[in-house]
């Protein structure tokens, strides 16, 4: 009897700061994925940033490949950084420039913490997948 009551007071012991751990929060962004027609050099798109934290963070949007990681020189976003209030949020306009005739052009925009706080090992990001077509 005292064995279980042993293994029992170690699997409480175990399993306790599990249960004491706070609930990971990312940065939210949406919609995760966007795509659309223009028949110009340019095309908008909006996604909206939201704060998930009960405090003001500063975030950053940055545009990067499709599969990887390489930056996009051609993709604007306004504002590429800003800070938001608790449970706040905001629209960033994308822009995707240079298109050319025909092309459709595929990339990825991710927001993250500017800043991760100290002792943050892993700095959550969301990307949305985004996709310019220029007719031709």
């Amino acid at each position: 009897m005292l064995a279980v009551i042993g293994r029992i007071v170690r699997l409480a012991a175990a399993i306790l700061p599990l249960a004491l751990v706070s609930p990971a929060l990312a940065v939210g962004l949406g919609p995760l994925t966007n795509e659309g027609v223009i028949d110009g050099p340019r095309k908008a798109f909006q996604l909206t940033l939201y704060n998930p934290y009960p405090e003001a963070v500063a975030f950053r949007a940055y545009a990067v490949g499709i599969d990887d990681e390489t930056p996009q020189e051609r993709v604007m976003i306004l504002p590429a950084t800003t800070t938001l209030g608790p449970n706040v949020s905001r629209r960033l306009i994308i822009i995707a420039t240079d298109l050319t005739v025909g092309e459709i052009y595929r990339f990825r925009v991710c927001a993250e913490r500017a800043t991760p706080p100290e002792g943050i090992q892993i700095n959550a990001r969301v990307c949305s997948k985004m996709s310019a077509h220029r007719l031709g």
